[in-house]
């Protein structure tokens, strides 16, 4: 039985040994190893644009769906209120007030969610639990934090 599969990005016939998968959207893109290293860079958004275009993506409402998404969320991303420049979100951090920090007991540390200017640089703090109940803030705090590489 053969293998015939096409990469969705270039249209390339895929071989087993020369196959590879892409996550676009939460759904794994059949892709050739060359497109695979290079639209794995990209930003979700663009991987899901490219995926759609030669239209042998699988499933492309669902893509479209999420595509739809990323574009809202990015539209609807913090401004700085000094400058208006896009925020970008951090890793959370706990800090702490107490007089004593080695003592548990009058330990008195809180959470926040630090996100910067990328005009500026000046820095904005929201409360991590509240910014995660919206979903569009919660995938860019996702985006904005998951490690590169």
């Amino acid at each position: 039985m053969a293998y015939e599969e096409k990469c969705v990005f270039c249209g390339e016939r895929l071989t087993a040994f020369r196959a590879s998968s892409v996550n676009c959207g939460g759904i794994y893109q059949n892709a050739c190893k060359s497109c695979a290293k290079e639209v794995n860079a990209l930003s979700m958004e663009e991987r899901c644009r490219r995926a759609l275009s030669l239209g042998l993506a699988k499933n492309p409402e669902a893509l479209e769906e999420k595509l739809e998404f990323v574009i809202r969320a990015e539209e609807s991303r913090p401004k700085c209120l000094r400058c208006g420049g896009k925020l970008k979100f951090e890793a959370p951090q706990c800090l702490d007030n107490s007089p004593l920090i080695d003592s548990l007991l009058l330990s008195e540390g809180f959470e926040i969610l630090p996100a910067y200017c990328q005009e500026c640089g000046k820095y904005e703090f929201y409360k991590p639990d509240i910014a995660g109940k919206n979903d569009l803030l919660s995938y860019l705090i996702q985006i904005d934090t998951e490690p590169k590489g």
